[in-house]
C-alpha cells in the first residue's frame, strides 16, 4: 500500500503510477493515483517514468 503524492490517499502499489515532476530544473519522483492522473496528465511539468528491463 502506498500513498498518492497529490491527494495523500492510500492505494495499492499496483494502482500508483511513477511520474517525474519537474520544478525549477529539479526532478522529483511522485506516485500518482488513478483519480489524480487525469489532472496531472494535462500538466506539462509531469512525465511518466519508463523503466527499461536490461
Amino acid at each position: 500500500m502506498g500513498k498518492c503524492n497529490s491527494c495523500s490517499k492510500v492505494y495499492p502499489d499496483a494502482a500508483l503510477k511513477k511520474m517525474i515532476h519537474i520544478v525549477e530544473r529539479k526532478a522529483y519522483l511522485n506516485y500518482i493515483c488513478p483519480s489524480c492522473q487525469a489532472i496531472v496528465h494535462n500538466n506539462p511539468n509531469y512525465y511518466y517514468l519508463v523503466e527499461s528491463n536490461k
